[in-house]
């Protein structure tokens, strides 16, 4: 008769190769590094806005919360591969930000510009690409009430 310390040992690492074999190819997503945020503001516009006034164009059909933020990234620092819900607007400050889209293309965005991010537009990933400087970011969100204001989401494949 076996006796229950031998029959342990062996469902151990047989439950290890099931694991491995169920999540295998299973991406993870992937967190922010060097990548720090302040947050400035939340607030709730209740009421949907339709706003035409010459160049600008400003819509939402429900509440929203705009939520305004700086944040610093360091030499090499990174957001990791993300989405939002909504729509964010990013002015770079200082430094220069590398934004890589799904397809693993990238855009440098020095200081002075901007570049949005909006829902729908799949994953993206902003990276400081300097060796010595860091990057200041003005970022604002628009975003549903309530809604986080990021998802971590697995790297497509760069």
């Amino acid at each position: 008769m076996t006796n229950w310390k031998s029959r342990s040992a062996l469902r151990s690492p047989l439950f290890a190769l099931v694991l491995v074999a169920v999540f295998a190819g299973t991406a993870v997503a992937t967190s922010p590094s060097g990548f720090v945020g302040t947050a400035l503001s939340r607030v709730t516009m209740s009421e949907p806005l339709h706003v035409n006034t010459g160049a600008v164009k400003f819509q939402t059909k429900a509440s929203v919360d705009v939520a305004t933020a700086t944040v610093t990234v360091a030499p090499g620092g990174t957001s990791g591969w993300h989405s939002h819900p909504g729509i964010v607007i990013v002015s770079v400050k200082t430094g220069s930000i590398t934004f890589y889209d799904q397809t693993c293309a990238g855009t440098v965005h020095g200081a002075g510009t901007a570049f949005i991010e909006a829902a729908g537009d799949g994953p993206g990933m902003a990276r400081n690409e300097s060796a010595t400087e860091s990057a200041v970011l003005y970022v604002t969100y628009v975003v549903p009430t309530g809604a986080i204001l990021r998802h971590d989401e697995d790297n497509p494949g760069c």
